[in-house]
């Protein structure tokens, strides 16, 4: 009698508790665990680093009126994603610089390679063309040139500033030179080909890479 008394009363238990709490074997109700919110490593508007939820760093950015903003996925010790607070200021560089380096990248890609042009500060003009010339078939094959000009010891500027000006002159339309570095005997600078255009934008922008690997023409 006392086990279908007990039984009886187990019953009515487990009738009026909800059929999602859990319950031990002697009938006591098992407290649910509250879901632990995953971590995430937080820098401050100070460059602080602290470790909190993403539900706490959300709300501390509305009450100090600052973005958060996701700049890794995934650090690669702590396997916690990053996060930022940042001023408005602080957000909209930030974008300008995304897209920027999201332009580049793409523009980049179309760069085939890099190749090498070395002469002489005392070139002779109808040689000079001919390099020109060949500068150009490169350019429209999307191929970055790198140019050395080399000369004596006491050369005069002015060998190298033509040399310059004419490259300039014939190659403004096909490219863009970047890097001009005058030093000692040698002035170098680079030709980037300008970005061909896409249907639909109807226009150029520039590219540039570095490649290491040279080319001889």
């Amino acid at each position: 009698m006392n086990k279908l008394l007990s039984l009886g009363r187990f019953k009515q238990i487990l009738e009026c508790r909800s059929i999602t709490m859990k319950i031990s074997p002697d009938g006591k109700d098992i407290p649910k665990k509250k879901p632990i919110e995953s971590r995430i490593t937080l820098i401050g508007s100070d460059n602080s680093i602290s470790i909190t939820d993403l539900k706490s760093a959300q709300s501390l950015s509305v009450r100090r009126d600052l973005k958060l903003v996701k700049v890794q996925d995934e650090d690669t010790k702590t396997r916690r994603p990053v996060y930022k607070l940042m001023t408005n200021a602080e957000y909209h560089q930030e974008e300008l610089s995304r897209r920027k380096e999201k332009q580049e990248k793409r523009e980049n890609n179309l760069i085939k390679g890099q190749k090498l042009l070395t002469l002489s500060a005392r070139i002779a003009e109808h040689d000079l063309m001919t390099r020109v010339k060949k500068i150009g078939k490169l350019l429209e094959k999307q191929y970055e040139v790198k140019v050395v000009v080399s000369g004596g010891e006491n050369e005069d500027d002015a060998h190298y500033e033509r040399i310059y000006s004419i490259m300039e002159k014939n190659l403004q339309s096909t490219s863009k030179i970047v890097q001009k570095r005058h030093k000692g005997n040698t002035l170098r600078f680079q030709f980037l080909p300008l970005r061909q255009s896409s249907s639909g934008d109807g226009k150029d922008s520039n590219s540039s890479q570095n490649n290491d690997k040279d080319g001889a023409l």
